[in-house]
């Protein structure tokens, strides 16, 4: 990997990170909006854990924050998801192995 491909990951990562950081502050202000006991009741939604008659009864009764907050929460899966992919590579990219093997 060539210096100008781990710059630009490196830089990733930091956008990332940071998107991460403000995602996490949105999410938090959100949820103190929203309230405990329908913050819960969005995050059984989120996890599937409804059956889909639930479920779709539960969407007729969604607002703009709680649509707000499962864009949120799926924009932070993304972003960790993304985020271990390009730290995986870079760890792959940049470790050295330590013994080679000989055929034999």
């Amino acid at each position: 990997m060539n210096e100008a491909d781990k710059e630009f990951l490196h830089d990733m990562v930091k956008q990332l990170d940071e998107t991460i950081r403000q995602l996490a502050v949105e999410e938090q202000q959100l949820m103190d909006k929203i309230g405990a006991g329908r913050v819960e009741e969005l995050l059984e939604y989120w996890r599937r854990e409804l059956t889909s008659e639930e479920e779709m009864e539960f969407k007729k009764s969604m607002d703009h924050w709680d649509i707000q907050l499962i864009r949120i929460l799926s924009r932070s899966k993304r972003a960790h998801n993304t985020r271990a992919e390009v730290g995986q590579t870079l760890m792959k990219m940049t470790s050295r192995p330590i013994l080679k093997r000989n055929p034999s």
